[in-house]
C-alpha cells in the first residue's frame, strides 16, 4: 500500500512539473533594409538561420525590376513541400523570412527531415524580359 502510494505521488510529480510544450505564434512580415537609391543590379542572397527553422531572402535592386517572384521546393517530413511569394518593385531593397514548417491558428511546427531545397528566382527585367536563376541551398 506504501510503495503504490509512493508510486502514485512520483507520477504525479512528474506530470505536474514537466515543462508545457507550444509552438510559438508565427508572425509574417517583410522588413526593409534600404529603400532608396537608384536600384542597381539586381541580386538576391540566402542564408539559413533560427536553428534552421528560417530561410532568409534578402533582395537587392529591385526597384531596377518590374518584380522578383520566388520558389521554394523542399523535401521536409518526409514530403514535397513548396513556397512561392513574390517582391513588387515599388518595395525597394528588402527581406523575407520563409519559415520551414506549417502554421495553423497562430502555431507553428517546423519541418524535420529537411532537404533538397531548390530556390528559383525570377527577375522580371524593365525590357519585358524574365531573368531566370537557380540555386540548390546548403542546409
Amino acid at each position: 500500500m506504501i510503495k503504490r502510494t509512493g508510486l502514485i505521488l512520483a507520477v504525479m510529480f512528474l506530470i505536474l512539473v514537466s515543462p508545457a510544450v507550444a509552438a510559438k505564434p508565427r508572425v509574417w512580415k517583410s522588413v526593409p533594409i534600404n529603400n532608396g537609391g537608384s536600384g542597381g543590379t539586381p541580386s538576391v542572397t540566402a542564408k539559413i538561420t533560427g536553428w534552421k527553422q528560417y530561410l532568409g531572402l534578402s533582395f537587392r535592386g529591385v526597384s531596377s525590376t518590374n518584380g522578383i517572384n520566388y520558389e521554394l521546393i523542399f523535401n521536409g517530413n518526409d514530403n514535397e513541400q513548396g513556397v512561392y511569394g513574390s517582391v513588387k518593385s515599388r518595395e525597394g531593397n528588402t527581406s523575407r523570412s520563409i519559415f520551414l514548417g506549417t502554421c495553423s491558428h497562430g502555431a507553428c511546427t517546423a519541418y524535420r527531415n529537411i532537404n533538397n531545397l531548390k530556390l528559383t528566382i525570377t527577375f522580371k527585367l524593365k525590357n519585358g524580359q524574365d531573368l531566370v536563376k537557380r540555386y540548390k541551398v546548403k542546409y
